[in-house]
């Protein structure tokens, strides 16, 4: 009897198998794409020999079969022992897709995956290619005032000069001179067009960066633009370059350093602010978060929650020791929240372990001094020529800047919205940072254009 009972289990197993083997078959050979949002990194499935696979191509080629998996009543559930990675999804047949949740490690989160043709791979088109109609050269520049040693290319048009010329200055945290992100290269590809175009460019790895030394730790936005300035300083003597007509193009913080720079260099010939602040870092800060849970879909009154405990946490700063950050903003959280589910305070980031982060990264000096700076403080003082650009779907310096921007310098500014473009200057769909990465453009050619015809313009004034 324990030997028939053994083999009918046996074949209730193998009928099942069978089942569920049968209803994945419908997903043999297609391929599916979600983006793990928290770490902006894309995660593909695909069924093989009716086992799922899976392949997280930003880190490995190699595949990861599931090795625990089952399909039940649209319900697809996927384990991988070695990375801790589980997927419990559930599929929506009216658009081939898979809704549900990714966990990993502490990590829990929701993800959509979209049917797709094939495995994610990166698609830069824009990327420069060689031969170039100009020439490279590689440039070390040293900061004394900070000592800081900063690692450059000099991009320089053919032809005796002399060439007008810019100082490119990236956004926040610490980037190569090409501005590189998610194997995006906007100050490479945007140095190539401003050199076609008769413009020479120096381009710079931040400080701390590829070939660029110095301390990042206790730097600030302040300590950045004494970088820029210095790089600046370089640039305008060098040969081929005509020393009056140099000026700063920033990007993001960039759009923040460039003015600091002008307001107190008077050789500053020119600024291009691209997606720049142009108020207070509190302000931006609170407007991008405002934006980008909007794009989440998340509540306004969970939104209204959340800048509520960021503008109490930004009045209190510069009071409060930074010893007392921690316990501070964990008790703000806990009062602000107390009425809310564990799955609202998720939405918002407000539970006991966001306040943790949020207070250890008020505590570090960039993070202070950014909340505090007013860029329309250095705006009022400009009295060179400038262009400030926005895209209409940037979500992290809204579009409201150009309105102060341009309010700040008495309505001197040109500024331009530029519509469909996100902030790193892309056509895209909303303007969320989850699409940075599956967005082919680099860098819209029509932002390119203006910027060259502007300076151009300016040249023949």
């Amino acid at each position: 009897m324990k030997k028939i009972a053994f083999i009918l289990a046996l074949l209730v197993q193998f009928v099942a198998a069978m089942a569920q083997n049968g209803a994945v078959s419908q997903f043999e050979g297609r391929w599916w794409l979600g983006i793990l949002k928290e770490a902006s990194l894309p995660i593909n499935f695909t069924f093989s020999d009716a086992k799922p696979v899976l392949y997280s191509p930003m880190q490995s080629a190699e595949p990861m079969v599931a090795t625990k998996w089952s399909f039940d009543s649209d319900t697809l559930r996927i384990s991988h022992k070695a990375t801790g990675l589980r997927l419990v999804l559930v599929w929506n047949a009216a658009d081939s897709s898979f809704d549900g949740t990714f966990r990993q490690g502490a990590l829990r989160t929701k993800m959509h995956f979209k049917l797709v043709d094939t495995l994610f791979s990166i698609v830069r088109p824009q990327t420069p290619q060689p031969p170039f109609p100009y020439s490279e050269t590689e440039v070390v520049i040293e900061c004394k005032k900070a000592n800081v040693t900063l690692a450059g290319t000099l991009t320089l048009p053919d032809g005796a000069g002399p060439f007008p010329a810019v100082v490119l200055v990236s956004g926040s945290g610490q980037q190569n001179r090409d501005e590189e992100l998610l194997g995006h290269k906007p100050f490479l590809v945007l140095a190539d067009h401003l050199a076609r175009n008769g413009i020479a460019v120096l381009r710079c790895d931040d400080r701390g960066t590829g070939g660029s030394k110095g301390e990042v730790q206790n730097a600030t936005t302040l300590d950045f633009a004494d970088d820029a300035e210095a790089a600046f300083d370089f640039l305008r003597k060098q040969k081929k370059i005509d020393p009056k007509r140099v000026g700063i193009i920033g990007h993001s913080e960039g759009g923040m350093i460039a003015p600091i720079v002008a307001s107190r260099n008077r050789k500053v010939a020119f600024v291009v602010m691209l997606a720049g602040p142009g108020t207070t870092g509190a302000d931006i800060l609170q407007q991008q978060n405002e934006r980008i849970l909007q794009l989440d879909s998340i509540p306004q009154r969970l939104i209204d929650c959340r800048l509520d405990v960021l503008r109490t946490l930004y009045a209190a700063m510069d009071t409060m020791a930074a010893d007392n950050y921690e316990s501070f903003t964990t008790r703000l959280c806990e009062e602000r929240t107390k009425d809310l589910s564990a799955d609202e305070r998720k939405s918002i980031g407000l539970r006991r372990g966001d306040a943790i982060g949020i207070a250890a990264q008020m505590r570090l000096p960039w993070m202070r001094t950014f909340i505090s700076l007013d860029n329309s403080v250095y705006l009022r003082r400009l009295r060179c020529p400038l262009l400030a650009v926005n895209g209409d779907r940037d979500c992290q310096v809204l579009p409201v800047n150009l309105d102060a921007i341009a309010e700040a310098t008495g309505h001197r500014a040109q500024t331009a919205l530029m519509p469909g473009l996100n902030h790193l200057m892309q056509h895209c769909q909303t303007g969320a940072t989850s699409e940075y990465m599956l967005i082919d453009e680099t860098f819209a050619p029509e932002v390119m254009q203006l910027i060259t015809s502007w300076i151009r313009g300016l040249n023949e004034n």
